[in-house]
């Protein structure tokens, strides 16, 4: 009888043993996405979200990104058109875009659907006279939705 209740006992601090080295695994942060890691943005979540990348630049920048929306035209101070994914707040006219770093717009035309994947970046140019610093999306993909 006491070798059954000394085996039981082994029995129960070697499950004991077993539970408590299991449980120690590494308990460090899961690593986090990579910056080439797509975010996938949608539709109804873009006026918001490129509200908040200019408002927490870091927090977005140098990550890759896909979105739709469309395509806004607008002139820099040298009178070039520069484009842009535009998106407009729900319940109201109003809108905001993030400019695209694209050089073949061939086939589309101004405020046509897309979607766009690409790396968001920071640069600095001049708007009215002045240098300032801005947000552009470094495309790699751009399409007309349909």
């Amino acid at each position: 009888m006491k070798l059954v209740i000394k085996m039981k006992k082994r029995m129960t601090t070697a499950a004991l043993a077993a539970m408590l080295l299991c449980a120690c695994g590494d308990k460090s942060k899961p690593e986090e996405s990579s910056a080439q890691e797509m975010q996938y943005i949608k539709s109804m979540l873009l006026y918001d979200t490129i509200c908040d990348m200019y408002e927490n630049p870091d927090d977005y920048l140098g990550k890759t990104y896909h979105m739709s929306g469309t395509l806004y035209p607008s002139s820099d101070d040298d009178g070039k058109t520069i484009y842009s994914i535009y998106a407009k707040e729900s319940g109201s006219g109003e809108g905001i875009g993030l400019e695209l770093d694209w050089s073949d717009y061939s086939g589309l035309q101004s405020y046509d659907p897309i979607t766009v994947e690409g790396t968001l970046e920071q640069d600095t140019g001049t708007y009215q006279g002045n240098e300032v610093d801005y947000l552009v999306l470094r495309v790699s993909s751009l399409e007309k939705r349909e």
